[in-house]
């Protein structure tokens, strides 16, 4: 590998699912760019990790069992193994190209306790029951956009079923005029919220009880 102090293209693909997929190198490290926005790697590293520190403010040291619901190149899942070396982790992914990547580029084939799945989150929640999860991480961009289908109440309702009773939802969503709106749906859902606030995210860290 050489090593470049400007991010260098290195790979590219139009996705019949994602779109523009780019991955950049800089300085050894990778980043994942959909529609022009990084998805996994590079700064998105950085707000993730200010996220998962929040899960451990709600107690929740013992997280065996986490779900990805959009994969990606998998940031959220090697800092997952960074504080809870011990979990299992089930990445649910819609794009076969984003998966080749996250393989090739970001480790994801070798990852220890790590389960991945190309299927739609949706249609595959609806079919589950088990395992219970500790830490369910919802980052399901298209690019800038989240689907609808995560902001209905249905949705809300089948993380419940396979949270653990004292497990911690975490909600991805860029900084825009609906994000206020989307907080007070989930307001109605769980019992607590607490939200991490970067420059351009927002994480809504929510339990049930």
């Amino acid at each position: 590998m050489s090593f470049s102090i400007i991010p260098r293209k290195i790979y590219e693909v139009k996705s019949l699912v994602s779109g523009q997929i780019v991955v950049e190198e800089q300085l050894g490290a990778y980043s994942l760019s959909v529609q022009n926005l990084i998805q996994s790697g590079g700064l998105a590293k950085g707000i993730w990790v200010k996220a998962l520190k929040n899960v451990q403010k709600f107690k929740c040291s013992n997280v065996q069992n986490s779900l990805i619901l959009g994969l990606g190149g998998g940031t959220v899942a090697h800092l997952i193994k960074q504080t809870w070396p011990q979990a299992k982790i089930t990445g649910i992914e819609l794009d076969p190209e984003v998966i080749k990547i996250a393989k090739k580029y970001f480790h994801l084939g070798t990852m220890n306790g790590l389960t991945i799945i190309n299927a739609d989150a949706f249609a595959w929640l609806k079919q589950v029951s088990s395992p219970k999860f500790e830490l369910i991480i919802v980052d399901l961009y298209l690019g800038s956009r989240f689907p609808p289908q995560a902001e209905k109440s249905d949705f809300f309702n089948q993380l419940k079923k396979i949270l653990a009773q004292d497990g911690v939802i975490i909600f991805n969503r860029l900084n825009s005029q609906h994000s206020k709106a989307f907080q007070r749906h989930l307001a109605k859902h769980f019992f607590r919220i607490e939200l991490v606030k970067t420059a351009t995210n927002t994480f809504a860290c929510c339990r049930r009880v």
